[in-house]
């Protein structure tokens, strides 16, 4: 099961996983079609939790934020393929950190398949935990 996940290629790192995809130019118009003109500082609480309650937002953003090691994002992707496992991919349509297009091409293009769409911003699990449960409790039952 992958959630709002960086899907990788064989031999990719994380890093290298932004520009192989594309990310960069899908979030530009991705933001433009939102009215976000190139260059723009947007506010963090509009761009990643904008769907998450305000004071739980808030919260997120003053006492929880860490600062990311660059360190996992050299590492490639070990494997030569994905591995033959049952396997769920669960997106939050709303996402404007991975807009929710550009989410749809990486999913069909490194998985061969769909992927399932919830509501939701970057952090679903935060705006909308009890959908988010559901859909995971439903991914068990089905296996």
């Amino acid at each position: 099961m992958m959630l709002q996940a960086q899907v990788p290629a064989p031999g990719e790192s994380p890093g290298e996983w932004w520009d192989n995809t594309g990310r960069g130019p899908a979030r530009r118009e991705a933001d433009l079609r939102r009215g976000i003109t190139e260059g723009t500082e947007e506010d963090p609480v509009s761009f990643f939790p904008h769907d998450t309650p305000a004071a739980l937002a808030a919260e997120l953003l003053a006492e929880h934020q860490r600062h990311q090691a660059a360190t996992p994002f050299g590492k490639p992707w070990p494997l030569n393929a994905w591995p033959k496992v049952p396997t769920r991919f669960l997106m939050a349509s709303d996402d404007r950190f991975f807009p929710a297009e550009f989410m749809r091409r990486v999913v069909v293009e490194r998985l061969g398949f769909q992927p399932d769409e919830m509501p939701g911003d970057h952090l679903p699990m935060l705006g909308h935990p009890k959908a988010l449960a559901e859909r995971l409790e439903a991914y068990r039952a089905e296996l």
